[in-house]
């Protein structure tokens, strides 16, 4: 039988959540199309790249924020 995989499973697989038989498969699907390697690749870049993003607020943001603290202090 053979298995085709979505580009969701390509995902689930660079998040490592699918099963041994799948991971199994899908592996030997790599070593053999060369067009499954580069999306798993393309897909783990983004998945790096996602991980280097800062979440954090900007200066601008945390200003405004303590000045408005600031600002319910002084009323007391």
């Amino acid at each position: 039988m053979i298995k085709t995989f979505t580009r969701n499973d390509v995902i689930r697989f660079v998040y490592d959540e699918v099963s041994a038989e799948e991971r199994s498969d899908m592996e030997l699907l790599m070593m053999s199309e060369e067009s499954f390697m580069k999306l798993y690749h393309k897909y783990n870049v983004v998945k790096n790249q996602i991980r280097k993003v800062a979440i954090e607020p900007s200066e601008n943001v945390i200003d405004r924020i303590l000045m408005y603290s600031k600002s319910f202090s002084l009323q007391q």
